[in-house]
């Protein structure tokens, strides 16, 4: 019967719909374009939601909104949108994991088909559950979608994995039509791949008994009941339809051979310029890993595909290849064969790509695999190559490279994709023993690249039937071949193209390509047409409508037996320590170690290779290692020293108890909120200066045994890591961190279940998870939303940090702030305190104060004292762009519901985040923590004062200074950031524990003890590790930007301890002004460039992918480093974390800093450097206005008060300052030698840096400094007003109800002013001051009057003005206050001066605390 496919709906399944796993993927996405173009809007995609699926573009398109009632109505997940590959088909994401009781489900599986299911794993139930999952959701799209009035359905599902939704839907929807397609079987693969020739003997094979044999009974059962009960069966070839007559007991109804899309693939038979840019780019990267230059005349072959030995004929290739080399010996033909096969791998090998010689091979006596292959004493190419004497000597003129990686652009040798990889090469070998079809045979011919195949492909089938042999595809006879005779006849072929004529070789190309449009979708994909014929036809037969089937009669309603509450339970398989070592598992899931990089050799021994490229993370190591390993360092006398020692000092550091500061008590302790964390770099949770001062406040905290607790938020991706492309241009990636391997631990109920949060968003629930990380005696606990019972949207609020998107934006806050404070009621802590790190996690405030509405009665005033006597702020940010705020048309649908949920006016919430009378149409985060904090701060004394300039506008009539927003100085984690080198001198010298005294120590005095000699080698060392990391990175750096030989030698030459090293790391914003250094380069030129006194500067930093400018000064430094004036002077190293931050502040002589001034609220990576001797040049912004005493570094122009900011910054003249500080001061200075060859007067600088920074800019000194001050009073206030059921709470919450109106009855008299002549005020005679006062409603005891005098300009208060209470005299009256008082002032020069009354009563914080204030 003829359909109109047009009207007809194709749902189609299949694991790898945006989801690139093997050659499905290129079935489903190459012939998407032609069932688009064929079924149009009524085509639908069917994968597996796996949080993070590739091309998936999510949309809110008219024809999902019904569908997703329905999916969320019957709790199925589901994503909905569009696979951004041509044709842009319709795809639905489906979740699973959750859905379903197993056992039910195999159970019913076996109960209806047969399905022997018993011996299946988790790899075999998911696809299940998946597969199942699908059936539903297509089950219920029958219902909702606008299926086409006279057409029927179809459900076309890949693969065994796929096989459960065609069960359910035949049994669920009899009426729609099931078309099921194998494209390999699993006995065949497992069989062939084991060395059984299954085609001669398929007639003897027992399926079931075989399949039991290789445990693989369950898949294969499921496999044959979705080939028996499918309408309509097929399989992509001849061979594969044999194969599955006799395994899986149907004979195939059609043969669906796979096609390409050959529209999108270039024709490179004559488009030639990207193979040959692609082969010199192959050529090159096989050169530096031979270590000699290949001739241009190389013939390129390659093989492909995954990693199956001999199913794939890698064998066969090698073979063939040896003799080849024997054949060629004599001549002047020489041949690269490059395998190209995806295997387990740790990562590029360094070594071996580096083009280094001195780098010996490890893999024979030359290099042969670009990567850190797993098990290399065993894996079969590398074993086969010394067996085959294709070890890569000069002679030989075959040469192998196995690269294992996935070809994707960034697989760090070749660096190229597979597709330009292909291109290039002259010749594609694919000897498969066992290939049902053959895609990579089908696209080296796509890609104009003559290609061996066999005959036991059913590509080289189709080509041997149809097309013939003299078109550049050759099809080597392996059926009824042996093993030598298949080796032999590939030997010839391979020195046939060896050396076959250029002129040839391209009329080959041209062959092979004209031949692959012959197998094109736009030829196959009428076979499907075919195979979905005869499906309707079957669905016909069994009653559905030939026009239109209602909806109804497609569907059946889901009974409730197969979606019960989930009772699956996840595990993790943990690697069992010996018991020597028993407790190795304990320190790595507790960042004490990350400061004791004492111990960091327990767990690098383990697996060097594995330390390093988990970023040092010991939970991946320890997982990761094996058993002999474990055995072996378990009985290794100096290892189990060091582990005693560790774990007696971890002991003793974890066993004293948490300090008792009465209000502030480890039973009520304080609540650190921040957005990020910067711990460790294995742990990638932060992107800067914020993050790595909360990992460092943390930090301290514990070595200070303060009772605290940190909350914040798990990301799955986290920042981004960063590369540099060829341009120079930074590259953002956002790699998924597997919390599984990382030092976090999940928090689970009394049940064992996992822990969560609940938190309430428009038509839905937030869930979220809770993770702990130990840092020290400190518990950091994180949120994390990526869970199957969210949205789909809603699963990835955790999934970046600074997520751009501004709605996701606002939920990640709502999560930090509404959602940490439930966090704390989830874990049973009850703050005393709780402290904002940026405005952030505002949000607490509404939730606390909801909370203390509706569970403690207080009216929404009331609680909003409590919460405001319990609340500290911190502002990083020194400009007005830089706070959070959002627009209220996004913050109504998100709290409009709170507003009402608490009885608060829509406008009274919108004035929680406004000062009174902003016109702003925004809702800010940083007003909304102002207006409820109890103290508040900047994080330098400059910025301190730039924020009560930026904030002014909350507190009318109050004078700048005395606006209530002070300042705590941001320091650093001195243990975190010492070089191991340094930390041994200074323990010696100061004695143990010097970490933690305090700046007025004597013991600092004693670090004039050192010697020249012993401070320089230190020095030196710790330089030299710098310079060793950067020469380290030079290869990769080379092969990037193709320097040429001779300009390596020159750049590696230039890395020497004896050149002054000059770093600058932070983030690339226009402010930071990374590219001040290059305002003159002649100048430049000139201080570099003198070979006596070398000096080179080392940058790295990452720029925000949404700043472009950052990007462009980024890429401005690359381009200079590349300049020949500079070449190895300028070195720029990528992917800035804390791994390279504490390289670079450990080995640079000078820390160079030119921001802006005053945009640098601190700056701490300058605090890192006086503790590794080294010296800081900087702008006067930040930390540096306190910092800098004449004598201990350089200052970059004019020196800044803290309290004060000069006129507008010059580029030109801060770079002028530079270039003469450099050439006058600092690079002579550096290179003076005494006597004894020491530069003496630079150590004294280096002794004044470390003596007068190091303790005074420490996170130690940080900590106790909001301990003293903010934290101890805020407890002690919040004591106060809980004290007596809330007593002082209630009371100065009714007092300011209704002061506001009263205090605007007073009225102010004339002021008398005496002492003064003219305008001055002479000598030691105070001024005197009366005023009287007209109180109005209220009391006298209500009224404070005061002085306020002070160093002025005629506008306003310069300086900190002087306050004096006025005292009430007996010429008061109960309507007539009289107030007076003498001043005498501290400071002479011009003054201002004015007299002001304010409300106040007892129990106020402060008498600013209402901002009412009225001026005589």
């Amino acid at each position: 019967m003829q359909y109109d496919m047009s009207r007809t709906t194709l749902f189609e399944v299949s694991w790898e719909v945006c989801n690139k796993v093997g050659g499905i993927y290129a079935v489903v996405s190459s012939k998407a374009l032609e069932a688009a173009a064929l079924f149009g809007d009524n085509y639908y995609l069917l994968g597996p939601d796996l949080g993070n699926n590739a091309e998936f573009e999510e949309t809110d398109e008219a024809c999902w909104q019904e569908l997703r009632a329905i999916t969320a109505r019957r709790n199925l997940a589901c994503r909905f949108g569009r696979w951004d590959i041509p044709g842009r088909p319709k795809v639905i994401l489906v979740g699973y994991r959750d859905r379903f009781n197993q056992g039910q489900l195999l159970f019913s599986l076996w109960n209806r088909y047969g399905i022997d299911s018993i011996s299946g794993g988790w790899d075999y139930v998911e696809p299940v559950m998946f597969s199942t999952a699908c059936g539903e959701v297509i089950e219920a799209a029958c219902q909702t979608l606008a299926v086409p009035a006279s057409g029927p359905v179809l459900a076309h599902f890949h693969e065994w994995m796929c096989g459960g939704g065609l069960l359910y839907l035949k049994e669920r929807a009899p009426k729609l039509g099931t078309v099921f397609t194998t494209h390999a079987t699993m006995l065949g693969r497992s069989m062939a791949g084991s060395g059984f020739d299954i085609y001669k003997q398929m007639n003897q094979i027992n399926p079931k008994m075989e399949a039991g044999a290789y445990n693989i009974t369950a898949k294969c059962s499921m496999e044959t009941a979705s080939a028996r009960e499918a309408d309509c069966f097929t399989t992509v070839s001849r061979i594969t339809a044999d194969e599955a007559t006799v395994f899986l007991g149907r004979s195939p109804d059609v043969v669906t051979p796979n096609g390409l899309d050959m529209r999108v693939i270039p024709d490179y038979s004559a488009e030639r310029d990207v193979p040959v840019g692609a082969r010199a780019k192959l050529l090159g990267a096989a050169g530096r890993l031979l270590r000699r230059e290949l001739a241009p005349d190389t013939r390129i072959f390659i093989i492909s595909g995954r990693y199956e030995y001999h199913n794939k004929g890698v064998d066969v290739f090698l073979d063939a290849l040896a003799g080849v080399n024997e054949a060629l010996r004599q001549s002047q033909t020489n041949v690269l064969a490059l395998c190209a096969v995806m295997g387990g791998h740790s990562g590029v090998n360094p070594d071996a790509v580096g083009g280094d010689p001195s780098k010996i091979s490890d893999q024979g006596p030359y290099w042969i695999s670009s990567h850190h292959v797993y098990n290399q004493p065993q894996d079969p190419i590398l074993n086969a190559c010394k067996r085959l004497g294709l070890d890569n000597r000069p002679e030989n003129h075959v040469q192998v490279i196995f690269d294992p990686a996935l070809l994707d652009g960034n697989d760090g040798f070749l660096n190229m994709p597979y597709e330009e990889v292909l291109a290039a090469c002259d010749l594609g070998v694919f000897p498969s023993w066992y290939e049902p079809w053959g895609y990579t045979p089908q696209e080296s011919a796509a890609h104009a690249v003559p290609t061996v195949t066999t005959d036991l492909s059913g590509f080289g089938l189709w080509v041997r039937d149809t097309q013939g042999q003299e078109q550049g595809v050759t099809i080597l006879h392996r059926q009824q071949t042996s093993y030598e005779g298949t080796v032999a006849a590939l030997r010839a072929v391979l020195l046939d193209y060896a050396a076959l004529p250029s002129a040839q070789l391209d009329e080959r190309r041209t062959a092979v390509r004209a031949l692959s449009g012959a197998c094109s979708w736009d030829r196959f994909f009428p076979h499907y047409i075919q195979a979905y014929t005869q499906a309707l036809d079957k669905a016909v037969e069994r009653g559905a409508l030939r026009d239109a089937p209602s909806s109804a009669s497609l569907t059946r309603v889901l009974e409730a037996t197969m979606s019960t509450t989930p009772t699956l339970h996840a595990f993790t398989a943990v690697t069992a320590l010996p018991e020597p070592i028993g407790r190795l598992r304990e320190l790595a899931h507790n960042l004490w170690w990350s400061w004791h990089p004492e111990c960091h050799q327990l767990f690098s021994a383990l697996n060097p290779a594995e330390w390093e490229r988990s970023g040092h993370n010991p939970v991946a190591v320890i997982e990761k290692a094996t058993k002999a390993r474990l055995l072996i360092v378990a009985h290794d006398q100096s290892y189990l020293r060091l582990y005693k020692s560790t774990m007696e000092a971890f002991d003793a550091y974890m066993g004293v108890s948490a300090k008792d500061f009465g209000a502030l008590s480890p039973e009520r302790p304080a609540a650190y909120f921040s957005t990020e964390y910067g711990l460790s770099e294995c742990l990638p949770i932060y992107s800067g200066g914020l993050g790595v001062l909360s990992g460092d406040h943390l930090k301290s905290a514990s070595d200070l045994n303060i009772p605290l607790v940190g909350v914040g938020l798990l990301y799955r991706s986290g920042y981004f890591r960063q590369q540099i492309d060829r341009d120079g241009r930074q590259i953002a990636q956002y790699p998924e961190n597997d919390f599984a391997t990382l030092p976090l631990e999940l928090v689970k109920d009394e049940g064992g279940a996992p822990l969560e949060v609940l938190l309430q968003l428009p038509g839905r629930r937030l869930h979220a998870q809770i993770w702990m990380v130990r840092v020290g005696r400190v518990k950091l606990y994180l949120l994390d939303t990526d869970t199957p019972s969210n949205t789909a949207d809603d699963r990835k609020i955790t999934a970046r940090l600074y997520e751009a998107d501004r709605d996701c934006r606002l939920r990640q806050e709502i999560l930090l702030g509404m959602g940490g404070v439930q966090l704390m009621r989830a874990l049973g802590i009850r703050p005393s305190v709780y402290h904002m790190n940026e405005g952030h996690s505002a949000f607490l405030i509404l939730e606390r104060i909801r909370l203390l509405m509706q569970e403690r009665g207080l009216s929404f005033a009331e609680a909003g004292e409590l919460v405001r006597g319990s609340s500290l702020f911190t502002t990083h940010t020194p400009v007005d762009a830089g706070n959070e705020r959002f627009g209220l048309e996004r913050m109504e649908p998100y709290f409009l519901p709170y507003a009402q949920s608490i009885g608060l006016p829509w406008p009274e919430f919108v004035r929680m985040g406004r000062f009174e009378g902003s016109e702003r149409n925004v809702f800010e985060m940083t007003v909304l923590a102002l207006n409820y904090s109890f103290r508040a701060n900047g994080v330098s004394a400059l910025h301190g004062y730039v924020s009560r300039h930026m904030w002014q506008e909350g507190w009318k009539g109050v004078p700048k200074a005395e606006i209530p927003i002070r300042y705590v100085t941001n320091g650093v984690h001195v243990p975190s950031y010492t070089g191991a080198p340094m930390r041994a001198l200074l323990d010696n010298v100061l004695g143990p524990g010097w970490q933690e005294q305090s700046p007025d120590s004597s013991i600092w005095s004693k670090i004039d003890e050192i010697p020249d000699e012993g401070l320089w080698a230190v020095r030196q060392l710790q330089k030299k590790q710098l310079l060793d990391y950067l020469r380290a990175s030079l290869p990769e750096f080379f092969k990037k930007f193709a320097i040429p030989y001779e300009k390596q030698k020159e750049m590696a030459a230039c890395l020497t301890p004896s050149s002054l090293v000059i770093g600058f790391a932070r983030r690339f914003a226009p402010y930071k002004r990374a590219t001040l250094l290059f305002a003159d380069l002649d100048r430049l030129a000139r201080i570099v460039g003198n070979a006596e006194r070398p000096v080179i500067f080392v940058f790295s930093g990452k720029a925000h992918p949404a700043d472009t400018q950052g990007i462009d000064m980024l890429q401005e430094v690359i381009r200079h480093m590349l300049d020949p004036r500079f070449f190895g002077k300028i070195f720029f190293i990528e992917d800035y974390n804390l791994a390279v931050s504490r390289l670079m502040v450990q080995g640079g002589d000078v820390w160079l800093n030119t921001p802006r001034r005053p945009y640098e609220a601190c700056g701490t990576s300058g605090q890192k450097v006086p503790v590794n001797a080294g010296v800081n040049l900087s702008i006067s912004d930040g930390w540096w206005c306190e910092g800098y005493n004449g004598e201990n570094g350089w200052t970059i122009g004019p020196a800044v008060t803290r309290e004060y900011l000069c006129g507008e910054q010059s580029d030109y003249d801060d770079a002028g300052f530079l270039y003469a500080l450099l050439e006058e001061k600092i690079v002579p200075l550096y290179f003076e030698r005494n006597f004894e060859g020491m530069p003496h007067d630079w150590l004294l600088t280096v002794r004044q840096s470390m003596q007068s920074l190091i303790a005074r800019f420490s996170s130690n000194r940080m900590v106790r400094e909001y301990l003293n001050d903010y934290y101890i009073p805020a407890a002690q206030r919040y004591a106060e007003l809980r004290d007596k059921h809330n007593a002082l709470t209630k009371r100065l919450a009714r007092w300011k109800q209704d002061v506001n109106a009263r205090f605007s009855s007073l009225r102010i008299e004339q002021i008398r002013i005496e002492g003064l002549k003219g305008e001055e005020l002479m000598g030691t005679q105070p001024m005197q001051v009366q005023i009287g006062v007209l109180p109005g409603g209220m009391k006298p005891e209500e009224l404070l009057v005061q002085l306020v005098a002070g160093p002025g300009d005629g506008n306003g208060f310069t300086d900190t003005p002087d306050v004096v209470d006025m005292a009430r005299t007996e010429e008061s009256t109960a309507d007539r206050l009289v107030y007076t008082c003498a001043y005498s002032p501290s400071r002479s020069g011009p003054h201002v001066y004015g007299v002001r009354v304010l409300p106040v009563t007892p129990g106020l914080a402060s008498p600013l605390e209402t901002r009412l204030v009225l001026w005589g």
